[in-house]
């Protein structure tokens, strides 16, 4: 299901997310970043490399599904990006409600 990545209120990326482990709630797709990504990228890369992730400790992620939902994740959201591998920018999350998880299923059984 598309969606749109954010960082406070800039949007940074869409993404079409996939559920990648259900029992946990857990949904993830490969980011495609938009102009206002650049304003992080070096940091995001930063604490990649420290901790193998930026998550919502490091910034005020959130994830809006097309439509308008919101994702409300119990278990954060988080950008993985690596100098050495500069096209592959991945999102996740965990602890997705069920509901969003259902709407995230329907849409890719389309």
């Amino acid at each position: 299901m598309k969606a749109f990545v954010f960082i406070d209120n800039t949007q940074i990326g869409e993404a079409d997310l996939k559920i990648t482990d259900e029992s946990m709630g857990g949904i993830g797709g490969m980011l495609r970043p938009l102009p206002g990504y650049n304003n992080y990228r070096q940091q995001i890369q930063q604490l990649f490399h420290q901790k193998g992730i930026a998550n919502v400790s490091d910034f005020n992620f959130s994830i809006v599904l097309e439509g308008g939902v919101q994702v409300e994740a119990e278990g954060g959201i988080g950008v993985s990006d690596s100098r050495e591998y500069p096209d592959e920018i991945y999102v996740e999350s965990a602890g997705v409600r069920a509901d969003i998880l259902e709407m995230i299923a329907a849409a890719g059984s389309l």
